[in-house]
């Protein structure tokens, strides 16, 4: 008998949480979308964790655009305003910007610096960070900035797409 009341219990709490607004719904003035899948290499090589930012030109409104690349360079581009976000980028031209930061290596295991005083953890990560700032960049520096970025496109009502990036080409 307990058992069948808590199973309606559950069976009614489970209809109120897909009824109360637990599935959010789209926000005033979220631009029509469609999809759109980004692949970055470097050569034959794919970049994994890179950041894909995409700007509208004109830009909307509390509109950002943004995801990272997997471990095969691929990236499903988001459109996101507030907490609500939904696969696909808004049509329009657009002006893609990749970001990725390069980091030094760790020289201390999980478990050493786990140990650290707050001191000794601070100065590692400023030797880390002074040490990243000496590697190379990964990204060419014109691909970083909107304002310098060769990478637009116009995005158009259809069929979804994909957009080609190999980084190799754009350095000097």
């Amino acid at each position: 008998m307990k058992n069948m009341i808590w199973k309606n219990i559950a069976c009614l709490l489970s209809l109120f949480l897909l009824t109360s607004g637990c599935v959010q719904s789209v926000p005033d003035g979220f631009p029509e979308v469609v999809p759109l899948t980004v692949w970055v290499t470097d050569g034959e090589k794919p970049l994994n964790e890179v950041f894909v930012v995409l700007e509208m030109v004109p830009s909307v409104d509390g509109v950002s655009i943004a995801v990272q690349t997997d471990a095969t360079g691929k990236a499903v581009m988001q459109t996101s305003i507030g907490n609500f976000s939904k696969a696909g980028v808004p049509i329009g031209k657009a002006v893609m910007t990749l970001i990725k930061v390069p980091a030094a290596e760790d020289w201390k295991t999980p478990e050493e610096q786990s140990k650290m005083t707050m001191e000794e953890s601070m100065a590692y990560s400023n030797e880390k960070a002074a040490r990243s700032a000496k590697l190379p960049l990964i990204i060419p520096k014109e691909l970083t900035n909107a304002k310098t970025s060769p990478l637009t496109k116009e995005i158009s009502a259809g069929q979804p797409f994909e957009w080609k990036i190999d980084i190799a080409e754009f350095r000097k």
